[in-house]
Order: structure tokens, then sequence, then C-alpha cells
């Protein structure tokens, strides 16, 4: 029996899928044009806000980081200020700068993997293996100040960070950014600068400023639709208002423009870092810790620049050791909902892997 156009039917984009990321989308499908999605996260869900209504601040750093595997130290962060926030800390300077550094860091080692999955996705292994491959001289210094690789056990803790960076950490960082800002044009050449690259991104999946905002993007995907908005810059923490940078930002809005923003924040990013290291202050990095401290009742809430977009941490406590009330709000959650949903419709099935990974997403982020 012929198939008919107007026939449509239901196909599972996920997450057993190599490019969906532990993720499922539903996908209705007319042809080979998509013309309905619908997301379906829950494949990661480990419950961590309510855990961390029986755990103690100290215990809870470690616990973030888990929240999302391609940022742990961006966790770690957000919620050590929304502890510092609800207890009126004044962090060392220094620790400051340190968390800084490591929060920049995180982000070129994301970026990496989002570069380099989005390559994967279309077919550009060796990108891919090139990403992994830089990525290895971020990890290499995690496990040189944090102990680990990829979850650094509560490093960045409420009062400061756990520990000093070792001795001769700012050269050999300085070093391993200079390699990695000199290798970097093997990935413009065999990915991003690619001709058949250009040809499957330009154009795809087009985000308008109205529709990114109306949908709640941010990070990358929002600034690479016109809107540069940055919480580092507009927001800011940490020592970020005493550094310079740009807000890399697009007018496009394709999945082309969303990647060539992610590769701009790279250069930004270890740009920070010597700017961090060049001002590195000496001192204390850590307040005494107090694991067992009764926390102030009251409230907070605090929002970073992730890696993925902006993150953010609600505290309530009615006074007890451990909070009574956690939210998370990963950027992931509205980039992988409303904002891939609308992006999915009138793309052809190949191209769902690329629509997807050009988000810049982490979808443990929303699974919390």
């Amino acid at each position: 029996m012929p198939i008919s156009r107007t026939d449509t039917y239901l196909l599972p984009f996920g997450p057993a899928h190599p490019g969906s990321g532990n993720f499922r989308v539903w996908l209705t499908v007319q042809g080979e044009r998509v013309v309905r999605a619908v997301a379906e996260p829950g494949f990661l869900h480990r419950g961590f806000e309510k855990l961390m209504e029986y755990r103690t601040p100290l215990q809870n750093s470690v616990l973030s980081d888990r929240i999302c595997i391609l940022e742990p130290l961006s966790w770690n962060l957000a919620f050590a200020l929304a502890v510092e926030r609800l207890q009126g800390m004044e962090v060392p300077a220094r620790a400051q700068y340190i968390r800084t550094i490591l929060a920049e860091l995180t982000r070129i080692q994301s970026h990496l993997i989002w570069l380099g999955a989005a390559g994967l996705a279309m077919g550009f292994e060796t990108a891919f293996k090139l990403a992994l491959t830089y990525r290895e001289e971020v990890l290499k210094l995690f496990e040189e100040v944090t102990g680990a690789r990829v979850y650094p056990a509560g490093y960045i803790r409420p009062g400061g960070v756990r520990r000093d960076l070792p001795p001769g950490f700012p050269r050999r960082c300085l070093e391993a950014l200079d390699r990695l800002e000199k290798d970097l044009w093997e990935l413009d050449s065999v990915m991003l600068e690619n001709p058949s690259f250009l040809a499957r991104t330009r154009g795809l999946a087009p985000l308008s400023p109205e529709e990114a905002v109306r949908l709640g993007a941010s990070g990358p995907p929002l600034r690479a639709s016109g809107i540069p908005y940055d919480v580092r810059r507009d927001d800011p923490y940490l020592v970020y208002d005493q550094l310079e940078f740009q807000v890399a930002s697009r007018d496009d809005g394709d999945a082309l423009a969303r990647f060539r923003v992610g590769r701009a924040e790279l250069r930004e990013s270890i740009g920070l870092v010597r700017q961090a290291l060049q001002g590195l202050p000496a001192g204390e990095v850590a307040l005494p810790p107090k694991p067992f401290a009764r926390l102030p009742e009251g409230e907070a809430y605090v929002h970073i620049e992730s890696a993925h977009g902006d993150a953010g941490v609600y505290l309530v406590s009615t006074g007890d050791k451990t909070p009574y009330r956690v939210k998370l709000r990963g950027p992931s959650f509205t980039l992988l909902i409303p904002v891939l949903e609308h992006l999915l419709v009138g793309v052809e099935v190949a191209d769902v892997p690329v629509v997807f990974w050009s988000l810049n997403h982490c979808p443990a982020d929303m699974d919390r």
C-alpha cells in the first residue's frame, strides 16, 4: 500500500540515540519533515533538591558536583554563593579569584565538549577527538587543584575553597592556555570553517530575539539571537566587574550563530583566566568551616552565568542545620523543552541532532 504524503508517524529521538544525551524527544514526522516535537525529560532524575534538605551546606557542596557532569564546579559555585548570601559571609579575595579562574576553566572544557559532541553528531569525528584532546589540558589542571578530573568533591564550598592552588600552578595554567589557544585553529579548520559544516548549520533552526525571550532561552543560544545578556557583566559576582571581556553575540540566531558564539566564548574565557591569574592576591582562601552551624532563618537566591546559561540556586531556611527547601534553576530546562520543541518544527529528521546540540544543553541539570 503506498504511503500518503499526508501521513504522519511518531518517531522517538533518544534516550538511546548516540546524539540524544540521555534525553528523549517524540517527533511527529511527515516524510522527512518534523511537524511536532514533544520533549520527555526524566531519564537522569536523581532527586538532588530533596536530598539537599537532609544535608548540611558542606555536605551539599559535594552533592552539587553531580548536578551536571559537564560543569560540576559551576554548581559548586552557585550553591556556595547562595549559602554565603543567606549567612552574610564575606569570602577572602584570593578565594574569589581562584573561583573565577576555575569557573572560566570549567566554561572552556564544557564548551569543548559541546563543540566536540556536535561534531560527532554531524559526522565530524575528527573534531570530536580534537575537542577531547584539548579538554585534557583543563582536566589535568582540575586534577592538580581539586584532586579529581571531573567531580571535585565540593572544592568550592561555602566560605571559600577547600585548599589553595598548588605551587607553580599559575605558570602551568598559563602554559596550558597557550597550547590550547595555539591549537584551536585545528578545530576551526576541521569543523567550524568546514564548507560541509557551514552548509548544514547556516540558516538552520533560527531563533528570533522575541522568541528567545518568550521561551526563556539563556546562555549562548540567547546571545546568538542578538541579545547580549550575560550574568557576569549584567549582574556581576566574584571578580568579573574587575576584569575586561567582551560578551560574544551574533544576530543570525541560527545553529551556526550558536556554535560561533561558543567558539568566541572560548577565546574570552582564556583571556579571563589570564587576567585573574595576573591579579591573584595573596591571603587566606577560606573562612573557618562550621560543619554543623545553624543556617539563619530566611531565604536567598543567587544566579550565575554557567557554561550552559543562567543557573540559579534558591535556598529557604527555618534556622536549622539543613535547608528547609532548595530549588535549582538549570538553564537546560527551558532550552530543552520550549526552545527545542519550537526549533525542531519544520526541520528534517537528519538535522534533529544538529539542532539539539546547537543549544549547548546539559540534560542532567534539568533532571534534578
